[in-house]
């Protein structure tokens, strides 16, 4: 991932922390550990909304509102941009769990719709007021802009344009021009052409709607494209409302994907498509396979497991779902996600506890992935700074090494603004681990129970539609990954159950300990 490096203001070196991870967590290619996991308030107060409902048909339990509740409620209270009266008023409202169509539902609504109309100059007041905390805003901001509709490759293309300019600028105005594009880029309908290399399987026939022959590279050459190579003897445009082209050609990805899985089922035969998207007033076509969501189980390749028989039933089924919430549809994605996580840590009396055991395991690799990460920047960009480092036989003892380094404030200077502000990162954690570890453990737990609820809202109510479903997926993708990682390394490797591995990770967070702060870069290989 290529950031550029900001000057925001030449005075202010906390702003442009705060700017290096707001595009951070606008990158598809930033590592789990550093991607955002949660979405933002507006969108929260939104998923609230929509639970209350559903819950009174039946799809969801009370229990599950009740904590999507106290995440808000948590949520609200330690935000600067809410008013103590909007504050004191949503607290009241959601002293209990608010039934469909009563005053406490519809104040959720309509505090969603106050706050989304000036969240981002809410935003440019409070930085502007000096009251800013680089990981709360970052978070906060992106995941506003994510959850609005807009892709991060625009939201970072408008960014890094900002930058580029001659005149520094301040991040409050930044929040200014960002709540103000979003005012100028509401979501419109585009047409997307989706091409095909032979013509579908069709009982009645090729659609009258549908481009055929000449009429296909007809329409590519009216809207500015090369023809070059294009062998379709049929076309479809799509009509899909996004934003920003980026969002466009997502939403035709998603589009074009439940064709297929559809051709695939009626026919047993796959849609020949082109692996092009054209969007009309895009200046080049689009990968039609692009949207991977980032899913990733290094074990397997580290312990060469790929190809090897010598597997276990239970953790072979579950990443072979698993692959699922990597490309498949949004629907399939969250089946077959949250399958493989059930399957292998949820206790037969609690299904949803398989989020918290998940989360947990996360959090405990959550150290050792910035520390590990850290290790090799110093390597590369400081060589000479550290013997050891360069000396030491394995990444956990390169992680101690640069913990040590990190906690007696030796730390080389790293030149990346990103790997500063995880060494800041790095440095809080130690100064309190538990604190810190607990407040980690509870966003991951948040983004796993997301993934829960939609499964149900999905296979029991058949909501295909809900508002968190997208959004829901791009947090919690990168999370499971992770989290199965340690599943698969913890079988393996340390010949451990599942849930054996959960109770050492829950044993390792409950005595995490300032005291002895280096315990938190092997929490899950102690004992």
């Amino acid at each position: 991932m290529r950031i550029f490096h900001p000057m925001t203001t030449s005075v202010n070196p906390l702003e442009n922390l705060a700017l290096v991870r707001l595009l951070e967590f606008l990158s598809d290619s930033s590592s789990w550990s550093r991607s955002l996991w949660g979405i933002g308030v507006v969108l929260a107060l939104d998923e609230l909304y929509e639970a209350c409902a559903v819950m009174a048909q039946g799809h969801l339990s009370e229990a599950a509102v009740k904590r999507l509740i106290s995440s808000l409620n948590k949520r609200v209270g330690l935000h600067p941009g809410f008013t103590g009266a909007e504050k004191k008023v949503l607290h009241q409202q959601l002293q209990q769990v608010p039934r469909p169509d009563s005053v406490a539902h519809y104040t959720i609504r309509q505090m969603s719709a106050l706050v989304s109309t000036d969240y981002l100059l809410r935003w440019e007041r409070v930085v502007a007021s000096g009251n800013l905390t680089v990981e709360f805003f970052a978070r906060s901001v992106a995941g506003h802009l994510l959850d609005a509709g807009f892709s991060g490759q625009f939201l970072r293309d408008f960014i890094n344009a900002r930058i580029r300019e001659s005149t520094p600028f301040s991040l409050a105005q930044l929040c200014g021009d960002l709540h103000r594009e979003m005012t100028a880029s509401p979501p419109r309908d585009m047409d997307v052409l989706l091409a095909f290399g032979t013509i579908p399987r069709l009982v009645s026939g090729v659609p009258p709607s549908w481009l055929q022959g000449p009429q296909v590279t007809g329409w590519l050459r009216a809207h500015g494209f090369d023809t070059a190579g294009v062998r379709a003897p049929v076309a479809l445009v799509l009509k899909v409302r996004a934003r920003d082209l980026e969002g466009a050609a997502q939403r035709a990805r998603s589009e074009s994907d439940r064709y297929a899985a559809r051709a695939l089922l009626a026919t047993g035969q796959q849609l020949n498509r082109l692996p092009k998207l054209w969007v009309a007033g895009a200046a080049a076509p689009f990968d039609l396979n692009h949207d991977r969501r980032g899913v990733e189980v290094k074990e397997l390749y580290r312990e060469d497991r790929i190809f090897s028989a010598d597997t276990n039933k239970s953790v072979d089924a579950a990443l072979e779902l698993l692959a699922h919430l990597d490309g498949s549809s949004p629907v399939a994605a969250v089946a077959g996600g949250w399958g493989a996580i059930e399957g292998l840590l949820a206790p037969p009396s609690d299904r949803s506890a398989a989020a918290d055991n998940l989360a947990a395991l996360v959090t405990c690799s959550f150290p050792r992935a910035e520390l590990t990460r850290l290790a090799h920047l110093v390597r590369r960009h400081c060589p000479g700074r550290s013997q050891a480092l360069d000396s030491a036989a394995s990444n956990r003892e390169r992680a101690r090494l640069v913990g040590a380094m990190i906690i007696a404030g030796s730390m080389p200077p790293l030149p990346g603004l990103s790997d500063q502000a995880a060494v800041t990162r790095m440095r809080k954690l130690f100064q309190n681990p538990k604190v810190e570890l607990d407040v980690i453990r509870e966003v991951i737990s948040d983004a796993f129970h997301r993934l829960y609820r939609q499964r149900n809202l999905i296979l029991h109510g058949g909501k295909l539609d809900s508002v968190a479903l997208t959004p829901g997926l791009r947090t919690v993708a990168k999370l499971a990954g992770a989290g199965m990682d340690r599943v698969t390394h913890g079988h393996y490797v340390q010949h451990l159950k599942p849930l054996d591995l959960v109770a050492k990770a829950n044993v390792a967070l409950a005595l995490a300990d300032a005291a002895n702060p280096l315990a938190c870069v092997e929490l899950l290989e102690t004992g």
